[in-house]
């Protein structure tokens, strides 16, 4: 009995030594798996915690992009849309034959924004505030964009501007080109047509323009008498 007695315990005793040893692997395995997971840590189930599945990641909803709004012209169901907005180039800016014509060409392409949207004001930031055309233009477009009314056509066609650059007697330069604008028609709010201006020929335009600290100013543009294209 003694002697069976004491092999049972040294199996049981040889037995536990197992057990622990094979714990011992297990708790030294799951150390290592939370070291060696990527961007995350292990919970006690073992399961790998803090990281996106490729699941996960192949169902991540892309941002959303911008889309750029659209020009519409105008029609006779409705005026203009994202019309865009004239940019004063650099070369408008020089006090230099090429800055005059690149200024006149401007001005000509924000007479035509004004038509399109009623909105004159990148026109009058470069008129000086004494120019009667510039005033009644102002008047034209304001009026034919009130009260839901609207405006179709009425951008610019021009000619490269033509200019000696010489400065004449009141300090002012002049620049001639030929111009026309698109056919113009005016339409009431509930969309019947108001007016209808008919599809104009070109003729010979005068820009006068002064330079005034770093910028040019029109001080008058008109048509040239009797100047009507053939």
């Amino acid at each position: 009995m003694r002697d069976s007695y004491t092999i049972n315990r040294q199996r049981i005793a040889k037995s536990g030594g197992f057990v622990t040893l094979v714990v011992g692997l297990l708790i030294g395995q799951l150390v290592l798996t939370a070291c060696s997971a990527p961007g995350g840590t292990v919970d006690p189930t073992g399961t790998a915690t803090g990281q996106a599945t490729a699941s996960e990641a192949a169902t991540t909803t892309p941002p959303p992009t911008t889309v750029a709004p659209v020009y519409k012209p105008a029609t006779d169901q409705g005026p203009a849309e994202n019309v865009p907005v004239p940019v004063l180039p650099d070369k408008a800016k020089e006090f230099s034959k090429e800055g005059l014509v690149a200024f006149t060409e401007y001005w000509y392409s924000a007479l035509g924004y004004a038509f399109e949207t009623g909105d004159p004001n990148p026109m009058l930031a470069a008129s000086d505030p004494g120019c009667r055309t510039c005033s009644a233009m102002e008047k034209t477009v304001i009026a034919g964009h009130s009260e839901g009314k609207w405006i179709v056509g009425g951008t610019m066609i021009i000619d490269p501007p033509s200019t000696t650059f010489k400065q004449v007697a009141d300090g002012t330069y002049q620049v001639l080109t030929m111009a026309r604008q698109d056919h113009v028609r005016y339409f009431k709010a509930d969309k019947s047509l108001s007016k209808d201006l008919g599809v104009t020929i070109a003729e010979l335009d005068i820009l006068v323009g002064t330079y005034v600290d770093d910028h040019w100013l029109a001080m008058t543009v008109e048509h040239v008498a009797g100047s009507k294209a053939s």
